[in-house]
């Protein structure tokens, strides 16, 4: 299971990397589009700001800190899941490979959040795998492999949680249903991405093998080990996805509750489904974390049953939870760890 030494890139030549990315043109560009979005869409929709900070600022603290609970308690569960993904991939104390504990995992998740929160195209999720090669000197390409396996499951629960979702809404007669219908395209396109990208490395992916270069040859392989090999265990891997984004759905919930409007006058279904509209946005590559995408989709959909600066107050206390508070806390965990392999390459 472990790679040649010599693939292993140093350490600080990959930190240098990833702290030239973050002052990179295209980190900039990125931010910059992001906060152009968010200016015009303030701007076309004409927010009255004051009026929504006045309700940012009458938050509760108590659900406040429940919704912030109940994000940060989903990192120890997708721990748990990548840990069954990586032994069901074959990265296990018998195979030579001792990876983290449940903790080191949930470390390297979040780092993962964080990376993606400050840089565009979700680089984040390579830089998981780079962690995971250099902690436990597992193969970089199988690891990749094992995190699409990841966001396959993701967006297959996502989907079928929307689909319940969007009948409840339809069954409560609620309006707004264009909005409803995009997503639902945005979650149909990404399911058919998966399906052709599985589909193709099922079908023909020996054949492809054999006609690639030697060295491509063998990084494919192991990714396409660590894809399709993560899948099994399905009733544990379902559950636990399923808790992952319950609990997502969950910190809007509470959010909306510190805000002191009605759960039920806005809507279970439609709650769930701003949730889970929250995490297809976020998965379109072009800013980091969502920033410029998110905020108009998720307070567009809330609109379909709330004022817009009432909807805009809920999603901007939202973001500061998903998107801010991983910046805050995802830095000292990044710095940690890095302090951490410091000393024990010294040792």
């Amino acid at each position: 299971m472990a790679e040649n030494p010599q693939n292993n890139a140093a350490p600080s030549q990959e930190e240098v990397s990833l702290r030239r990315r973050f002052f990179n043109y295209r980190t900039l560009i990125s931010f910059v589009i992001a906060f152009g979005i968010l200016f015009l869409v303030f701007e076309r929709l004409d927010v009255d700001f004051s009026a929504t900070w006045a309700m940012i600022t009458s938050c509760n603290p108590l659900f406040y800190a429940l919704a912030f609970f109940s994000y940060y308690l989903s990192f120890p569960l997708r721990a748990l899941r990548w840990r069954l993904l990586l032994h069901n991939a074959g990265f296990r104390k018998e195979q030579g490979v001792e990876l983290p504990s449940l903790g080191g995992l949930t470390q390297i998740i979040l780092i993962n959040w964080f990376v993606n929160s400050i840089l565009y195209a979700r680089l984040g999720d390579a830089y998981r795998a780079y962690l995971l090669k250099q902690n436990a000197d597992v193969s970089f390409s199988k690891t990749i492999g094992v995190v699409l396996s990841e966001r396959v499951i993701d967006v297959i629960v996502v989907f079928i949680l929307i689909m319940v979702a969007i009948f409840a809404l339809l069954l409560s007669g609620s309006p707004g249903m264009r909005v409803v219908g995009l997503v639902l395209v945005l979650g149909i396109a990404m399911l058919l991405a998966i399906a052709v990208l599985l589909g193709v490395m099922g079908r023909f992916g020996r054949s492809l093998e054999r006609r690639l270069p030697r060295r491509v040859k063998s990084i494919y392989t192991l990714f396409e080990e660590g894809t399709l090999g993560s899948f099994g265990q399905h009733p544990r891997l379902g559950l636990l996805s399923l808790g992952i984004w319950l609990l997502e759905a969950g910190r809007l919930l509470l959010v909306i509750q510190s805000l002191g409007f009605d759960i039920f006058e806005i809507g279970l279904p439609l709650i769930l489904f701003a949730a889970l509209a929250n995490a297809l946005i976020t998965a379109i590559p072009l800013t980091p974390g969502g920033l410029g995408l998110v905020e108009p989709g998720v307070a567009v959909i809330l609109m379909i049953a709330l004022a817009k600066e009432s909807a805009w107050s809920i999603t901007l206390v939202d973001r500061t939870i998903s998107f801010l508070s991983v910046i805050f806390i995802g830095l000292p965990v990044f710095v940690f760890w890095h302090l951490m392999r410091a000393r024990k390459r010294r040792g």
